[in-house]
């Protein structure tokens, strides 16, 4: 019997060998793309770090005066667009596409010339880590950029010089070539007197420095797209671990959401509609004790039992519909709310941006209704202001709905309270949620609804 052999493992075959694409490296595509990377970025980041330090030159300077503060945001955007295009320009050696960092926000729509959107903004330029993460990256890649540039043309030119030099060298007829003056006639001298094996070893060091520098230039290139991955960017695991911590608060939200719709559903029908059919229930009753003895009372029961059932019917009505107007199920979100400011106990004013009749996703109308509606409820109640202001704006992918008073201010999110049931209601459906309420005021509840994008029609088959 004779022993039986294991088989020999076979290593799949992943690409080419690392000494093969070594020596192909000079005409690799990914080689070259690595080379227009490089150069890009020599000539954005000299652009870039000479506007940002001109920018914090000139503001640092002039903070005293209060302008140099914009002075400065406007270095801190100038940074961030500088970022921006070093994402971009890292996906010329490397396609996988790069996740930017969170920015903080600044107000889309500023209303008044100064107030809660000017703090907004100076949060999202001065407070915003991101955002000086930018600028301490375009003071980073000036120096990384240098040497990138000057080591990889040191080795690219000293690597075609040697191989083109000595290829002139042997090819020239030096016996031919007639010079005139005593140092050019000593130089050609020198040039003959050059053996042929030290333009051969000229020629094999050029060439052995050839991949050399294309292997150099492709590494400083993965290299530079690691700080840029490190100081621009988030990770692929981040980005899932914030995308599902995000989903979990919108699941946890709407379902916080959907328990209080069913409390509120509940209460609505015990405090209204039963209550309606209880007191139904017994003027039938009585009715029904004095149709034969009182026909004239049991007559004037059973008017009231109608009244009785039809103003039950009517709070059903409501119930069903979550005490949503029917005009917001008609006529949309705009007139809905012109109706609710037109009962308002505070003088309101409605600052629409949406077209004529436009109509948005049923969701995105009763959720900008509820915060419309809930918020000057609490304006009337607590804030003793003069005036209120709802303002509707539209934009791809988005519904900004927000509420300005200028009452007492103070307003907090609390749990179980108003604010945070909008809350609940407004990251249910993945939107954002913000309340600015300084004590003295103004008070502003901010609500950003994604609106879904229709998908463009297809073209009939055939």
């Amino acid at each position: 019997m004779t022993a039986a052999t294991s088989p020999v493992p076979v290593t799949p075959r992943t690409g080419r060998h690392p000494i093969v694409t070594f020596l192909l490296s000079p005409v690799l595509p990914a080689t070259w793309r690595a080379v227009l990377s490089l150069a890009v970025g020599f000539f954005t980041t000299l652009t870039a770090v000479a506007v940002v330090t001109t920018l914090f030159s000139m503001g640092g300077s002039l903070l005293i005066f209060l302008v140099g503060f914009a002075i400065v945001a406007v270095g801190v955007e100038a940074a961030r667009i500088f970022a921006t295009v070093e994402r971009w320009r890292m996906t010329l050696t490397d396609e996988r596409p790069l996740i930017p960092h969170p920015y903080k926000p600044a107000d889309p729509q500023p209303v008044e010339p100064y107030g809660p959107w000017l703090r907004a903004l100076a949060e999202a330029e001065f407070l915003d880590p991101s955002r000086w993460l930018d600028v301490a990256y375009a003071l980073v890649a000036f120096p990384l950029v240098m040497v990138e540039v000057t080591v990889a043309v040191l080795l690219w030119t000293t690597s075609v010089a040697m191989m083109l030099g000595a290829i002139a060298l042997a090819l020239t007829p030096w016996d031919q070539v007639v010079v005139s003056g005593r140092w050019a006639e000593l130089a050609l001298e020198q040039i003959r007197q050059i053996p042929d094996v030290a333009l051969v070893i000229t020629l094999l060091i050029g060439m052995v420095l050839l991949p050399i520098a294309a292997s150099a230039t492709r590494g400083m290139a993965v290299l530079h797209r690691a700080v840029v991955e490190g100081l621009l960017c988030i990770s692929p695991a981040e980005a899932l671990r914030r995308d599902n911590d995000r989903l979990r608060g919108s699941r946890s939200a709407a379902i916080e959401l959907e328990a209080s719709e069913l409390r509120r559903i509940e209460r609505d029908l015990h405090d209204g509609a039963q209550q309606r059919l209880v007191m139904l229930a017994i003027d039938l009753t009585l009715a029904e004790d004095k149709v034969e003895s009182d026909p004239a009372a049991a007559k004037v029961l059973i008017a009231g039992a109608r009244d009785q059932a039809r103003q039950a019917l009517g709070e059903i009505r409501d119930v069903v519909r979550g005490s949503a107007p029917a005009i917001l199920l008609d006529r949309g979100l705009a007139a809905a709310l012109s109706a609710i400011a037109g009962r308002s106990a505070v003088p309101t004013f409605i600052d629409s941006g949406l077209a004529p009749g436009e109509r948005l996703p049923h969701a995105v109308e009763r959720a900008g209704y509820y915060v419309a509606s809930e918020s000057l409820t609490n304006v009337a109640k607590h804030a003793n202001a003069m005036r209120c202001d709802v303002i509707l704006r539209r934009a791809p992918g988005w519904l900004l709905v927000e509420v300005r008073d200028n009452g007492a201010g103070g307003a907090t999110v609390v749990p179980g309270g108003g604010l945070a049931g909008l809350r609940d209601r407004t990251e249910a459906l993945d939107g954002r949620f913000e309340v600015i309420s300084p004590p003295g005021g103004p008070t502003m509840v901010r609500v950003q609804l994604p609106v879904p994008v229709p998908a463009p029609p297809s073209a009939p088959p055939g």
